[in-house]
């Protein structure tokens, strides 16, 4: 395990494999209080032993939570997509409720604007 200083008192915390620090289990990212976090790309991102990805999850302060799709992906070796999970503030949705909150709250947003 190898912890890595980011900026604004943000870490990430990497897991290997073996001990000699060669092969990357899972990388997980938090904010300065110490909750899985970021805003930029997954927050843990797991990988075969081979080094594909094998599932990336998005949080936000501690709870599952991505609005522009997925907030959990599962990969096949292959790259191909065995699974996705979608969340918003630590609450599931099927992908069809999902895409109707998304899409109701862009159009609550563009009415606003007028």
């Amino acid at each position: 395990m190898k912890r890595v200083k980011l900026k604004n008192g943000r870490y990430k915390i990497i897991y290997y494999y073996n001990i000699k620090e060669t092969k990357i289990e899972r990388e997980q990212y938090y904010n300065s209080k110490g909750k899985l976090h970021r805003l930029d790309g997954p927050t843990v991102i797991y990988y075969y032993k081979s080094g594909e990805i094998r599932g990336e999850r998005y949080y936000i302060n501690g709870k599952y939570h991505r609005l522009n799709g997925p907030a959990v992906i599962l990969y096949f070796k292959s790259g191909e997509i065995r699974g996705e999970y979608y969340w918003i503030n630590n609450k599931y949705y099927l992908k069809e409720d999902f895409y109707k909150i998304i899409n109701i709250n862009r159009n609550l947003k563009l009415l606003n604007k007028v």
